[in-house]
């Protein structure tokens, strides 16, 4: 699909983008069994995730907001195959280590030149990825509380008010998400940031979109309150929502939108580029 499902948020009204082709498919890869002793993408800790992903009632039962269908396939080595074909590429619940040296560069490699990332990283030693980039997680969560601030978080699956991380909590340090240009998703009720979202082009130019979750189960995995056979399970909306986001929203409500820091004529400049682009106001 690679850039071709973009739409903007404006004032809680979703417009779809120019651009948007519709039956786009958006390629979602992740570490098989082979690849990890944590959580594999085709084993039973995220098939409940990936059969809601692929399921075509539930996004397309939103078609109002993009039309789109999602694949989620493993890999056995991440190399230049998930780099070409492949949106994004999530990483759930991962041993530091897990991936070699290279297979780390290819992933730094995917989203510094345009490619999305979902990362689940409950602490400091599954969080090879986010610390990498300079947001490695740091301590444990006070409390499992998750209230979404983010314009994701609460998305077009609805309000996730009563959504709960479980099992093994990390947090993001708050520094950390603001020197790379990202933005709080989910605090709890302690304060601590449990998620975060870096928009195209804000951690880097050319850059694309990228998700930290500190908590793989709250949104697969054992221990987790998600119930995929129902869409009104908070953290089913959260993370429904998480997904919705990365293939189909833009902040366009986001007045600085070059990310400098200050309002000023550029931001005038971008904006109507992106309004000359299909990004309806």
């Amino acid at each position: 699909m690679k850039t071709t499902m973009k739409a903007c948020l404006f004032g809680g009204a979703v417009f779809a983008a120019g651009i948007a082709n519709a039956g786009d498919t958006y390629r979602i890869y992740g570490p098989s069994q082979a690849e990890t002793s944590g959580y594999g993408i085709g084993d039973a800790t995220t098939a409940d995730l990936v059969g809601a992903l692929e399921n075509p009632y539930i996004f397309s039962h939103w078609a109002s907001i993009f039309d789109a269908s999602i694949i989620v396939t493993p890999w056995a080595y991440l190399d230049s195959n998930e780099q070409q074909f492949g949106d994004c590429l999530i990483f759930p619940w991962m041993w530091d280590g897990d991936l070699s040296a290279t297979e780390l560069a290819n992933a730094q490699y995917h989203f510094l030149n345009g490619g999305d990332l979902i990362v689940l990283s409950d602490s400091n030693y599954t969080d090879d990825i986010g610390a990498s980039l300079g947001i490695p997680t740091s301590g444990y969560a006070a409390d499992f509380n998750i209230n979404a601030v983010g314009f994701l978080a609460n998305g077009p699956f609805g309000d996730p008010t009563g959504a709960v991380a479980g099992g093994s909590v990390g947090t993001l340090n708050l520094v950390d998400v603001a020197v790379t240009n990202g933005q709080v998703l989910a605090t709890n009720n302690a304060g601590q940031v449990l998620a975060a979202f870096w928009d195209d082009n804000r951690y880097a130019p050319g850059a694309g979109r990228m998700i930290i979750v500190t908590d793989v189960n709250t949104i697969a995995g054992g221990f987790g309150a998600w119930d995929y056979n129902d869409l009104n399970n908070p953290n089913t909306r959260f993370a429904l929502n998480l997904f919705a986001g990365m293939i189909g929203s833009d902040p366009c409500n986001d007045a600085d939108l070059n990310a400098d820091g200050v309002l000023n004529f550029d931001d005038i400049d971008l904006f109507v580029e992106e309004f000359l682009g299909g990004c309806g106001i």
